[in-house]
């Protein structure tokens, strides 16, 4: 699979299911169901002292389909695996109900799925060395809403995965939902609307189950240009607990179809998905050899979300 692909299939899936995440690029936010009670108000404890270990793991795939009826053709390519360590860790009470949190980026294991895929996987393996040890700062509101995120990239680091680190700093994802403001409880329904450039992004959030500080919520992710219909782009579900500013497990599947060619039975469709998992693990000191291993200790180029 060449790299080329497998870069297009990451970014452009990581990118599409990606939003602003600045406070004044909201547009609305509703609340559609209050869910059943006990409902509460959802805000996280910004606690100094908190740490974490979490592994980012990313699993794409390209699918082709010429043709239409029985006699199409169908092939199905997967990318490298991803693998990221990281820790994270209470820096500084930063005000207004916000907390600044250190993020640390480990070494990144990239694993091929077939012998097909060794030589990008080893390519891909050497572009990501730009992120491994790197440090940076998510700055959070109590809310879940991420304020400002910057990490800082090795020397060398490409324009891609420029773009791939300031979409990841972007993500609702990798933190707690953006809670509503209203007390919910399990059952409960609310959605965010954001600006992007033509259009509208509206993220659906349900709250299937809360248990005192621990809760998991389903999410949708839909686009919608200027005069469209809306347009799917991801869904996932995260389960969070309001101790921890970071999911404690979350999946999200990024999808992005386009049509290309359509001529009668020539038709060619190309679909692309992409798996994202953050796992927490067990608490890590700041300073574990493992995490910061690096083969670059220049100081390189600082990448923020927009």
């Amino acid at each position: 699979m060449p790299v080329l692909l497998v870069a297009t299939c990451l970014l452009a899936a990581w990118a599409q299911a990606t939003v602003p995440h600045a406070e004044g690029d909201v547009v609305a936010t509703a609340l559609l169901d209050a869910g059943r009670a006990p409902r509460r108000a959802l805000r996280l404890a910004q606690r100094p002292g908190w740490g974490q270990g979490m592994v980012l793991s990313v699993s794409p795939e390209v699918e082709t389909v010429l043709g239409v009826g029985t006699g199409r053709e169908l092939r199905t390519e997967y990318g490298p695996e991803v693998s990221v360590p990281l820790y994270a860790e209470w820096q500084a009470g930063a005000g207004r109900g916000q907390a600044r949190y250190l993020v640390r980026v480990g070494r990144p294991e990239v694993r091929a799925v077939d012998d097909e895929g060794m030589e990008p996987a080893w390519r891909l393996a050497e572009e990501l060395g730009a992120v491994s040890g790197r440090d940076g700062a998510v700055v959070l509101s109590d809310r879940g809403t991420p304020v400002q995120a910057w990490l800082r990239l090795g020397p060398g680091a490409s324009a891609a995965l420029s773009t791939l680190v300031r979409a990841a700093l972007s993500s609702d994802w990798l933190v707690t939902p953006r809670f509503p403001e209203a007390p919910v409880g399990a059952g409960g329904r609310w959605v965010v609307a954001r600006a992007q450039e033509g259009g509208l992004a509206v993220v659906t959030y349900e709250l299937v189950e809360l248990d005192g500080a621990r809760g998991r919520v389903r999410f949708l992710l839909q686009t919608q240009g200027a005069g469209g219909s809306p347009t799917p782009r991801a869904e996932g579900e995260l389960r969070f607990d309001l101790s921890r500013p970071f999911p404690e497990r979350l999946e999200v599947l990024y999808t992005s179809r386009a049509e290309l060619g359509a001529r009668g039975s020539r038709r060619l469709e190309v679909v692309r998905r992409t798996r994202v998992t953050l796992e927490s693990s067990s608490p890590l000191a700041p300073a574990h050899p493992e995490m910061i291993a690096a083969p670059w200790l220049s100081e390189g180029a600082q990448v923020r979300a927009p």
